[in-house]
């Protein structure tokens, strides 16, 4: 079958801004909002507060410069990146910038901590998988094999601002981290400039900054699993921090009855089959929640149920394959709750 649900995931987020309204005027002074395509996804970013932001379409410019920036870094499809240049290197040492060094630290501190689950070594299995793409379909089992005995983080090693993969077939894929990345160090520029009513939405990872003013927060809501009109099944309000989803309705295909979703398990090479729909992490970093969102949708609930409750900073919303839905502990500190109660 035709595998229209990139274009599904485009237009309807896994999370859901609510009362996103409003526009700029250069006589009065309100919210200004814009979008534009990255990471292969739609961005939007809406400035509440532009007391500090005497031209904000120069602001725009920059922001768009930024990811510009970070793309030609850390996509594995943009010829001559950092990534696509270690991907293709064959084994050989490969000098990357400061920025990649520092994403990929922060990326193997996750695959150490979730045992694997989190891996960007999975490379060869989402080229093989091709969930994206025009027809996928299941690959032959010894294809899958073959592409999952080059999937294994260990494989990295890092000396100063070389990297090296120690198998000439091993590829990285930095797609569940890169966006969190980002999304941080365009909080970290705007609070450079002294701008502090920010939601920043990179693909529905979002991070909010201040609210939309002093007094009111922002309204987010998690969307309901397979529900193509965009309904939510759990809402939050929030002033500052990330929220980021990972879930098996945002790309996948279907064959002979069954669905084959876009988050790879390492383990089996096949994508990861866990009790659960979607998985949402509320962290102070968007980049920890990025990592996190994908390594607990691969652990499932009753594992990543305990990861989560070890770290004190987050909390994670579950939605298991019966639509319940399951907090960990730390949701007790934000005002979290499930739409239709």
């Amino acid at each position: 079958m035709k595998n229209t649900n990139r274009i599904i995931c485009i237009l309807l987020c896994t999370i859901i801004i609510f009362q996103l309204t409003g526009c700029y005027s250069a006589n009065k002074s309100t919210h200004y909002s814009f979008s534009g395509f990255y990471f292969n996804t739609v961005i939007n970013i809406t400035l509440y507060d532009l007391s500090n932001v005497p031209d904000p379409k120069a602001l725009e410019s920059e922001i768009k410069e930024i990811c510009l920036h970070y793309e030609s870094l850390f996509s594995r499809t943009v010829e001559g990146s950092d990534v696509d240049r270690i991907n293709k290197s064959k084994g050989a040492p490969v000098t990357v910038s400061e920025e990649t060094i520092e994403i990929l630290e922060r990326a193997l501190y996750y695959c150490d901590i979730t045992d694997g689950a989190f891996d960007i070594t999975t490379a060869p299995l989402s080229i093989l998988w091709n969930v994206e793409g025009e027809d996928p379909k299941v690959p032959d089992e010894g294809l899958i094999s073959e592409a999952l005995s080059h999937v294994d983080y260990h494989l990295i090693s890092i000396s100063g601002n070389a990297v090296t993969l120690q198998d000439p077939e091993a590829k990285i894929d930095l797609g569940a981290i890169a966006k969190g990345y980002i999304a941080d160090k365009i909080r970290d520029f705007l609070k450079s400039k002294n701008i502090d009513h920010v939601l920043i939405n990179l693909g529905g990872n979002v991070l909010c900054m201040g609210g939309k003013s002093n007094s009111e927060k922002i309204n987010v809501g998690i969307r309901r699993p397979f529900d193509e009109t965009g309904e939510a099944i759990v809402s939050a309000s929030i002033t500052d921090g990330s929220i980021v989803t990972s879930g098996s309705y945002e790309r996948y295909f279907e064959e002979n009855g069954r669905i084959y979703h876009h988050i790879m398990d390492p383990a089996t090479g096949y994508p990861a089959d866990s009790d659960l729909l979607s998985v949402t992490v509320f962290s102070p970093s968007s980049m920890d929640g990025d990592a996190l969102s994908t390594a607990l949708f691969v652990l499932g609930t009753e594992k990543g149920m305990e990861l989560i409750d070890s770290m004190p900073d987050c909390c994670a919303v579950f939605v298991d394959s019966n639509y319940s839905v399951h907090y960990s502990k730390g949701c007790s500190k934000i005002p979290v709750k499930v739409i239709d109660e």
